[in-house]
C-alpha cells in the first residue's frame, strides 16, 4: 500500500477554449513529465477530468521558501537567517537551474514562492507552468513572470535567455539574506527603472 502524500494541482479548461490554448494549459505536465532532477518537484502522472487538467505532483511538506522567509522574520525579528541554511538553499536552487537548464528549459518565473521544501529542508523547484522549452531559436521574447524577480532585458522587453532565471536566483539570494526585495517600488515603471540602474541596497 502506497502511504505517500501528493498534491493535485488542478487547472481549469475553458471549453470556448482553442486548441493551441488548451496546449498552453498541458504545458506544465509535458515539462514536468521531461524533468528529472532530485531538485525539481516530481511529476508523477496527469488527467483530464471534468473541463480540468489534473497534475499529480510530489508533496512538499516544508511549504514554499517566500513563506519561510515570512514566517522567520515573523517569529525572529532581529535576527536574519542561518548563514547555513541560506548557503544549502542557494546551491540546491542552483543545482536544480543547471538541470532544468541543460534541458533547454527556461522556468521564467522562479521566486521564493516556486520554491519547495520538503521536512528535510530539500529544495524542489516547481511552478513551471509558464516553462518554455527552447527549440529553434536561442531567445525567448515573450514577457512574463513576477515582476519583482524580472531581469533587465525582460523590463525592456528584448530577448533572453536562461540568464534572466539566474538574475531571478540573484534575487532569491538577496531576498534570503535580507528579508527584502533588491528592487523594489510602488508602481511596475518605478520598479523597472530600479532594476534597469541596476540600484540596490548593499548587504550588511
Amino acid at each position: 500500500k502506497d502511504n505517500r502524500v501528493y498534491i493535485v494541482k488542478q487547472i481549469t479548461i475553458n471549453p470556448n477554449s482553442t486548441i493551441s490554448q488548451i496546449d498552453s494549459v498541458k504545458n506544465e505536465a509535458k515539462i514536468l513529465s521531461s524533468l528529472k532532477s532530485k531538485y525539481v518537484v516530481e511529476y508523477y502522472d496527469s488527467f483530464e477530468e471534468n473541463n480540468c487538467l489534473n497534475i499529480i505532483m510530489e508533496y512538499c511538506e516544508g511549504g514554499d521558501l517566500g513563506t519561510y522567509i515570512s514566517n522567520y522574520q515573523k517569529m525572529n525579528s532581529n535576527t536574519s537567517l542561518n548563514e547555513d541554511f541560506i548557503w544549502k538553499v542557494f546551491i540546491q536552487i542552483c543545482f536544480g537551474l543547471y538541470d532544468i537548464h541543460k534541458q533547454n528549459i527556461l522556468h521564467r518565473d522562479l521566486k521564493s514562492l516556486n520554491i519547495f521544501l520538503t521536512k528535510e529542508f530539500q529544495v524542489k523547484i516547481g511552478d513551471l507552468g509558464v516553462a518554455r522549452v527552447l527549440q529553434n531559436t536561442q531567445y525567448a521574447s515573450t514577457f512574463i513572470g513576477t515582476p519583482l524577480y524580472l531581469s533587465p532585458e525582460i523590463c525592456e522587453e528584448k530577448p533572453y535567455n536562461e540568464k534572466s532565471d539566474v538574475w531571478a536566483l540573484g534575487c532569491i539570494l538577496y531576498e534570503m539574506a535580507s528579508f527584502k526585495h533588491p528592487f523594489n517600488a510602488k508602481n511596475q515603471a518605478a520598479l523597472f527603472l530600479k532594476i534597469l540602474n541596476g540600484k540596490y541596497e548593499p548587504l550588511s
